[in-house]
């Protein structure tokens, strides 16, 4: 009697095992909107910052951005043959060497103006200290 019951506690076993791998599963697809998103904003951040890092006069540089809601996307502007959805850029803070100068300064808020797609007045630049 005792293999019995062992049988029928392996199989509740394994069907339990069965719905958390699924639970993991679903997770991970619908966690992975948000994991997108960060993925999205750290590529944006790095490619600033190497862009930051090619002006004269900036050796070192720390990029932090912000994020709006979802919304579309043209087709082409990331190699997409079709409308997507992406987050846009709200606003960009920059903190690098020569952020204090005010040509550095300008340099920097411009290039990431035209890059990025806002407006200066979304662009913060500062010094290092």
């Amino acid at each position: 009697m005792k293999n019995g019951g062992w049988g029928r506690n392996r199989w509740i076993f394994l069907l339990l095992a069965a719905m958390g791998v699924l639970l993991f599963a679903l997770g991970g697809l619908l966690g992975g909107r948000e994991n997108n998103r960060t993925d999205y904003a750290g590529y944006l951040e790095e490619r600033a910052r190497d862009l930051c890092l090619s002006i004269d006069g900036v050796k070192e540089a720390e990029v932090f951005l912000t994020l709006n809601e979802e919304e579309a996307v043209p087709a082409g502007m990331f190699g997409e043959s079709t409308p997507s959805r992406a987050p846009t850029v709200r606003g960009i803070a920059v903190v690098c060497t020569g952020g204090e100068r005010p040509g550095v300064r300008q340099t920097v808020t411009m290039l990431l103006s035209a890059a990025l797609g806002i407006p200066t007045s979304r662009i913060s630049v500062a010094g290092v200290r």
